[in-house]
């Protein structure tokens, strides 16, 4: 007992090749190989599934989203610096409009000293003049050095004499003009002796600051006048002419005084560009920093490779430690699994013994539990063994057994349906002599000869019905009960069993009460067979209820279904009988027999009827007030005839 009970740990063997780890080989019953994934393959598939979603989603989300996030960018960058240009160029516009007002207002006295020349210079005012009504200089404050000291021509200078006067003696700054071959702005103003003052103003501080901002490979910073004439721009060209680009939407959004972000197609850059832009109040200049929409699409291409990196390391460690915990989790299995095979061959010592330290909790206990369950397989194995020997012993008894019962009940069912129809003949003839009798004699009958009479012909009545359900109940069981069932109204078929079954109420002082409905009731029934089923329950509610009480009898439609009642208003049914009822030679107790008559097998019978409409006879009853049968039934379709 020793040897049977020794532990033979299984270890699992593992194939040479990862198909062999992903694929089990296994034949089927009709022989032919099939391969099915191993719990190592399911478990790797599904770690990895793990893995790769949030890989994908990360990658899909940075693919999606780097040229996006690049766009909004420019709002964060190009704008911020367009921002920070106009607040320097609003602040050396005002500087110089301060340093133009005192010298105007102190021309005389700043002249007596040179040193008002480096404040002039710093800000590339080249000299300040006053000029009288005709244009003759006046006066004249000298700048810087490297500035020409003419005059504007005649053309330029009346220009500016009327944007002078227009300001009603502010000081303004004008849009870039050519002056002594070079573009130059002019610092304005009107004063009170119908004098004006101008100083020409160079570029070269905005020109500078222009040059400052560079990125990416052509992003630059733009400005132009308010009249969309350019200023400083990286083409030196239109720098120069100071290039009319009113017609770009961008520059004609910053001259209008608006800020924002734009795309648009720059011809110098030959590129579609976008820019933060914006203007400086002070002057109404305009200024943007534009740059190539193609510079952001590559940065967001770089920013996806990087992302494409990252996903193929995670993906390979994703693969890696996948593959690992898959081999973790599947070789204690795969021992159980081995196991199982085993002792399923017959082999009832096979046991799984102990696994590594590292197992999971449940798949050692489950391995635990298969060493415990194989024990009591082999307890259970001898015993049954045991037992089996003595079923063989007996088995020879027990078959002749079944077959004596078997005879048994084939003999009583030949018994009762030879007895049936040896009965029905006679019985028909008797009947039939007693009703001629009743007929022929009965004005001269004396009171005690006509009650002998009744009796007999009510008894044989009674008689040949039950003859009559023996029959139908021996049909049934033997499968040869007929139906024919077709489409019909089962109003119909309930009125004419109402119909029928009214003499028998009235001799048991009860009256059938049955509210037809109006719109049809459609079954697939035999109508003859269900008012077979009809006349048991209303001859039962008439027998069990008092003299002068109503049966009454509904019909309607819910939930897909006929539902046909017959409530009366009897002694009702015992507690406890439950479907006994139904029973084959089962009444509500003995004494009903006696007084209500009957063999009890109607009920039984007409379960069995309703049962092949594919329908439902059941009973709720109250002892003392009542019963009601209820015959659910399926409605027909409308395909059916």
């Amino acid at each position: 007992m020793a040897d049977a009970r020794a532990q033979h740990p299984v270890t699992p063997g593992f194939g040479n090749t990862i198909l062999a780890s992903l694929l089990s080989k296994s034949e089927a019953a009709d022989g032919s190989i099939r391969y099915a994934p191993t719990l190592r393959s399911v478990l790797f598939c599904m770690m990895l599934a793990v893995a790769v979603l949030p890989i994908a989603v990360f990658y899909t989300w940075v693919e999606r989203n780097s040229y996006k996030r690049e766009l909004a960018s420019v709002h964060e960058t190009h704008l911020i610096i367009a921002e920070n240009l106009s607040e320097a160029l609003s602040r050396y516009a005002t500087d110089a409009k301060s340093i133009f007002s005192l010298a105007v207002q102190n021309i005389d006295l700043l002249n007596a000293s040179n040193k008002y020349k480096d404040a002039l210079a710093n800000f590339h005012i080249c000299h300040i003049v006053v000029l009288d009504s005709g244009g003759a200089e006046v006066v004249r404050l000298e700048g810087s050095g490297d500035h020409t000291k003419d005059l504007p021509a005649p053309d330029l200078l009346q220009e500016l004499r009327d944007t002078a006067y227009n300001a009603g003696g502010d000081i303004v700054i004008s849009g870039i003009r050519r002056h002594s071959g070079s573009p130059h702005f002019f610092i304005l103003q009107a004063l009170d002796d119908g004098h004006i003052a101008l100083a020409p103003l160079s570029p070269a501080y905005i020109t500078r600051l222009q040059k400052s901002i560079a990125f990416g490979e052509r992003g630059h910073s733009m400005m132009v006048d308010q009249d969309g004439l350019v200023v400083a721009h990286p083409n030196a060209e239109w720098q120069r002419i100071s290039k009319n680009a009113s017609k770009l939407s961008v520059v004609r959004a910053m001259t209008e005084g608006r800020t924002g972000v734009m795309q648009f197609y720059s011809p110098p850059m030959q590129a579609d560009m976008i820019a933060g832009y914006t203007f400086v109040p002070e002057t109404g200049w305009g200024v943007m920093v534009p740059q190539p929409i193609s510079e952001l699409a590559a940065r967001a291409k770089e920013v996806q490779r990087a992302a494409i990196y990252v996903v193929l390391v995670q993906l390979m460690l994703g693969l890696l430690l996948s593959w690992w915990f898959s081999s973790w989790l599947a070789r204690p299995i795969r021992s159980i699994a081995l196991a199982a095979r085993v002792l399923s061959r017959g082999s009832f010592r096979t046991r799984i013994g102990r696994l590594p330290g590292y197992t999971p909790a449940e798949i050692s206990q489950t391995a635990r539990t298969f060493d415990t369950m194989a024990d009591e397989i082999e307890q259970t194995t001898g015993r049954l063994q045991f037992a089996l020997a003595e079923a063989e012993m007996i088995s020879d008894e027990r078959a002749k057994l079944l077959e004596a019962a078997q005879a048994a009940n084939a003999a009583k069912s030949q018994f009762v349906s030879m007895v049936s129809h040896e009965l029905r003949t006679p019985l028909t003839s008797i009947k039939g002599a007693l009703e001629l009798l009743n007929t022929s004699i009965s004005g001269d009958m004396s009171p005690p000869a006509r009650s002998l009479l009744d009796v007999a012909i009510r008894n044989g009545t009674r008689l040949a019905t039950m003859i009559d359900d023996l029959l139908d109940l021996e049909k049934l069981d033997a499968g040869k009960f007929q139906f024919d069932f077709g489409k019909t109204d089962l109003r119909d078929v309930v009125a004419e069993a109402v119909e029928a079954n009214a003499g028998y109420g009235a001799l048991a002082g009860v009256t059938f009460r049955f509210d037809r409905p109006s719109e049809p009731v459609p079954v697939r029934a035999d109508p003859g067979r269900l008012q077979q089923v009809l006349a048991n329950l209303l001859s039962n509610a008439a027998k069990f209820s008092r003299e002068g009480q109503d049966v009454d009898i509904s019909l309607n439609i819910r939930d897909g279904k006929a539902h046909l009642a017959v409530r009366d208003h009897g002694i009702g049914v015992p507690d406890g009988t439950g479907d006994s009822i139904f029973d084959a030679f089962v009444q509500a107790d003995s004494s009903d027999t006696r007084v209500a008559g009957g063999s009890g097998l109607g009920l039984s019978i007409a379960r069995m009827i309703v049962r092949q409409h594919d329908g439902t006879l059941t009973y709720e009853s109250v002892p003392g007030e009542g019963t009601e049968f209820l015959v659910q039934l399926p409605l027909a379709r409308e395909t059916n005839e």
